[in-house]
């Protein structure tokens, strides 16, 4: 897929991993890229595929899941526009640890693994934006587990909510929308129970005042309690 250059250059300074890098070195970046169209359905990777580099999402939405040997399907991540995806890929060479789909029609950018590599040798700003961007995953994979560990249910899909209208809604005066639908399904699989649970809670919140539901978009009516008691939103 063509991109042109300027809007290369745009969606890799949004990539937290580059951030503050030199103008020159994101110019130069941005000619040994190239641009990838996903198809709604379509899979970017598959868990256990070979590395081949790393992706930065442009537009769109696609989920990150794994599956276990049942065949259950546990969502990862949402990722937002500008979070790169397969960096994993830039510590070792390991067959890749999750699958990429796209939920919608997406474009990303591909950053090769030859590439980013010979980045990191000549670059220390982008070794240390990498080092701080993966232990920032670790922190959060850990907070996540605790959560699963300790949190009601209830509690752990408030939060889930909250990062997902913070991450692709919309923030007002009258409340955080999550800016489109998220089936009960989907909701069920990135908490890792199952879609009864999550429509039981769902009806609870609602009889509460937590949330309201309009044509199928959840709107949260107090995020700022949410946020406030759960710091790494």
């Amino acid at each position: 897929m063509k991109i042109a250059a300027s809007q290369k250059e745009r969606f890799l300074r949004a990539c937290p991993l580059f951030d503050g890098l030199e103008p020159e070195v994101i110019t130069r970046m941005a000619t040994w890229t190239r641009g990838v169209a996903l198809a709604k359905g379509e899979a970017l990777f598959h868990e256990g595929d070979p590395s081949d580099g790393l992706y930065v999402l442009c537009s769109g939405l696609v989920q990150v899941s794994i599956t276990d040997a049942d065949g259950n399907t546990l969502v990862l991540a949402l990722p937002e526009h500008g979070a790169p995806l397969g960096e994993m890929t830039l510590v070792t060479p390991d067959p890749r640890s999750a699958t990429v789909t796209a939920l919608e029609d997406s474009v990303l950018l591909h950053v090769g693994t030859g590439t980013m590599v010979a980045l990191l040798a000549e670059e220390p700003a982008l070794a240390r934006h990498l080092i701080a961007f993966l232990s920032r995953r670790l922190r959060q994979s850990n907070d996540s587990l605790h959560r699963f560990a300790f949190d009601n249910l209830q509690r752990r899909l408030l939060q889930k909510l909250t990062e997902l209208g913070l991450q692709h809604g919309d923030l007002r005066p009258e409340g955080l929308s999550l800016g489109r639908k998220f089936s009960q399904t989907a909701l069920a699989e990135m908490l890792g129970v199952t879609r009864e649970a999550v429509n039981k809670q769902l009806k609870l919140l609602q009889d509460q005042g937590d949330i309201e539901i309009e044509t199928g978009v959840i709107r949260l009516c107090h995020p700022a309690e949410i946020i406030k008691n759960t710091p790494n939103l």
